[in-house]
């Protein structure tokens, strides 16, 4: 990966609006100096979603998120930094420089765009060219239902063969190296370059932000592969990316569920239905990156079978995904998986089109959550009424519910199964506990750490963002942030940063440009910032409000040093001697007076 100057990362900051950002996707209202919206992130009724223009930074109430414009991006767009600063960049027309280490920009830039190059040649081919094969292909998407608005809304194509891509490209300027890096052509016998795709319907496949950076091909007639994609290729990676998701994202957001189908032109049948949640998988079954990046914009996916033995069979493997990520216990981070089957062995674009986005809402709506699919459809190889079939449907139901023995769902589970076999609870969970998932959902070299416990929300922690917060808003107060950390009046580690950040680069920046230097050299500040609740404060009035928060603070850390000590007092075994507990009692009497004092307003924080 490579790695951008922290120059540029600012630069790029300093040039996204974020409130303009969001706009593209979420509704917002102004109140005050604030704007807010409907939070992206999950589901809500009532906005708890808000964006701070002066410092531009966002942060949900609800679901407790929050950063600058390169975390929203990250986590709408599930792209990591580099990328996101890539798109912002892009967004505001800055030039960037990457430093070694990856792909480098300019060959991303042009792989990129000799990939549209071809989209727009393929697309010319299908729509404008009287060559038989063209006039096949169209002939095939009429039949189909995809006329020329469908053809132009996804921008189909048709890909000729016989070199015509290579000399197109080649002729634009493209070198060689180009056109094979991105997958378009070949090197054949003698190093000539022929056409990766011949005689073949053209799907581009685009990354979040629109741009295409692959195609699938579906062969006209007989011949094998039926469908052909791209390979991998640096700005492509099959397993990572989904057919129609940057056409879905939107609704998959607004509706929280995401519909996951097999084909392409099951994605395109479905969005002229209205069904404009679905997206494909590119030649490959579902994993585990597809997955994550629709848990981006949906907390539930479902997964939509053919119902034919081929369906069946792909919707069987797809009980590799259960994992904790479906558990109460993964929190905000849960994703409800749920699978659906198309009756009478129909694809999803024949059973829409027959009988109507109606129909098909009913089933997705009806789907059954994966677990309890995937159990049944394990007991349902097996005659229950035989006990000796009753214990092999056990020992495979059971492994179903491995990844996941130790949560409440597993508990749930373990009943259903027993209700089923008619068996008692306690011998299912032996037969779990004893058991090995049929599928490691995991493969070997690529165990996932467990997520750390959030920390909990104290009122302590709210004073100390609130606090920093009016530091960073009015450069007037940001020289107490020196007096916070001589008193060790902060203690979360973020925050004790933030303060050393202030007192070092905290000088002559505006609030927003400090809070990229801050994130910058500590990521984790944004989203720290965010969180605060103070609100708008007047600048005749921040004296005030940063003596009072300080004031808070200095009682909060009195108390504690007095609770320490009174626990010491109670056992005095752990003292040395008798004049060391006298010293102690008189500093916790000490403490319990400056207490007092800071509480009764007779005493200011220095």
């Amino acid at each position: 990966m490579g790695r951008i100057s922290d120059e540029d990362v600012r630069r790029v900051r300093d040039a996204t609006d974020l409130v303009s950002l969001v706009q593209e996707r979420v509704l917002l209202k102004q109140k005050g100096r604030l704007f807010w919206g409907c939070c992206p992130f999950h589901a809500e009724k009532t906005p708890s979603f808000k964006i701070d223009p002066a410092t531009q930074l966002w942060h949900c109430f609800g679901c407790g998120l929050g950063g600058d414009a390169y975390g929203y991006l990250m986590r709408t767009d599930n792209v990591d930094f580099v990328e996101a600063v890539r798109i912002l960049a892009d967004r505001a027309h800055i030039e960037i420089t990457e430093e070694a280490g990856g792909v480098p920009r300019s060959l991303r830039e042009r792989l990129i765009a000799a990939t549209e190059a071809a989209a727009e040649f393929y697309h010319d081919m299908l729509t404008k060219s009287r060559d038989a094969g063209s006039q096949v292909a169209r002939e095939y998407l009429n039949k189909r239902g995809f006329g020329s608005d469908v053809a132009r809304t996804w921008r189909l194509g048709f890909a000729p063969g016989k070199g015509a891509l290579v000399r197109h490209l080649t002729q634009a300027g493209f070198s060689a190296d180009e056109i094979v890096g991105a997958n378009l052509g070949l090197k054949g016998d003698g190093g000539r370059m022929k056409d990766r795709f011949y005689e073949r319907i053209m799907f581009p496949i685009t990354d979040l932000q629109g741009r295409t950076i692959a195609f699938g091909g579906r062969v006209i007639g007989t011949g094998e592969p039926k469908y052909l994609n791209t390979q991998d290729t640096p700005i492509f990676h099959k397993s990572a990316n989904m057919y129609g998701i940057e056409r879905a994202k939107a609704t998959i957001t607004s509706t929280g569920t995401g519909i996951v189908v097999e084909g392409y032109t099951d994605v395109i049948a479905l969005h002229q239905a209205g069904v404009t949640n679905a997206v494909a998988t590119l030649g490959t079954a579902l994993t585990r990156e597809h997955v994550r990046l629709l848990s981006r914009f949906a907390k539930r996916v479902v997964y939509l079978f053919d119902g034919d033995e081929a369906g069946l069979r792909a919707a069987d493997r797809a009980s590799e995904f259960i994992d904790k990520s479906i558990t109460p216990e993964a929190g905000r981070d849960r994703i409800e998986l749920s699978v659906a089957v198309i009756p009478s062995g129909q694809d999803p674009a024949d059973f829409v089109g027959a009988s109507g986005p109606e129909a098909l809402a009913e089933i997705v709506a009806s789907a059954a959550p994966l677990l309890r699919f995937s159990i049944d459809r394990r007991l349902s190889r097996w005659d229950l009424d035989r006990p000796e079939e009753r214990t092999r449907a056990l020992k495979e139901a059971a492994e179903v519910l491995v990844p996941i023995k130790d949560s409440l769902l597993a508990d749930d589970y373990a009943t259903y199964i027993a209700d089923r076999l008619f068996a008692d609870v306690a011998t299912v969970k032996r037969a779990i506990a004893v058991s090995r998932p049929a599928i490691n959902p995991v493969s070997q070299g690529e165990q996932e750490a467990e997520a750390p416990a959030p920390v909990p929300d104290t009122p302590q922690l709210r004073l100390e963002r609130d606090l920093l917060d009016l530091l960073v808003r009015h450069p007037k107060l940001r020289p107490r942030a020196r007096f916070l950390l001589s008193e060790n009046l902060l203690t979360d580690p973020t925050h004790k940063a933030i303060a050393q950040g202030i007192v070092e680069d905290g000088a002559g920046l505006p609030a927003d440009a400090l809070i990229g230097a801050l994130e910058a050299a500590n990521p984790g500040s944004a989203s720290a910032l965010s969180g605060a609740t103070l609100g708008e404060v007047a600048d005749a009035d921040a004296d005030a409000v940063e003596r009072d928060l300080a004031r808070k603070l200095k009682e909060f850390d009195l108390e504690r040093r007095i609770a320490v000590g009174k626990a010491r007092l109670k056992q005095p075994g752990s003292l040395k001697n008798p004049g060391e507990y006298d010293e102690l009692f008189k500093n916790v009497s000490a403490l319990q007076s400056e207490l007092e004092e800071y509480r009764s307003g007779a005493r200011d924080v220095g």
